[in-house]
């Protein structure tokens, strides 16, 4: 767990996984499920879309942010987010800045 979060932005197959451990693929998956319940592709996406969420939070650019976070193109992690979270990352970042009031950064003539 410790390398995959390590290696989000970089190419994670299981094929990789499995070289980098010494283990069979089939090895390196049934115990990562067994472990953790859900497969090394979830886990991974699981990550991925929370690294690129608290990047938009921030001043990132969505769709420099989803390939800074190891997706291959926007309209997958499009995808991905909308599923996870229910909304566009768009959505979600306008959401969660109308919720927390105007960053800090932004608030600097005190």
């Amino acid at each position: 767990m410790l390398y995959i979060e390590d290696h989000l932005e970089e190419e994670l197959s299981l094929d990789d996984l499995a070289a980098k451990f010494y283990v069979s693929k089939y090895h390196i998956a049934h115990m990562f499920k067994e472990q953790l319940g859900i497969s090394i592709h979830q886990y991974i996406l699981k990550k991925r879309l929370a690294l690129c969420r608290d990047a938009i939070l921030g001043s990132a650019d969505i769709g420099e942010a989803c390939l800074l976070c190891g997706f291959r193109d926007y309209s997958s992690f499009y995808r991905a987010f909308k599923k996870e979270y229910g909304m566009s990352p768009k959505e979600y970042r306008e959401i969660m800045r109308y919720f927390t009031g105007p960053s800090q950064e932004a608030n600097t003539d005190a």
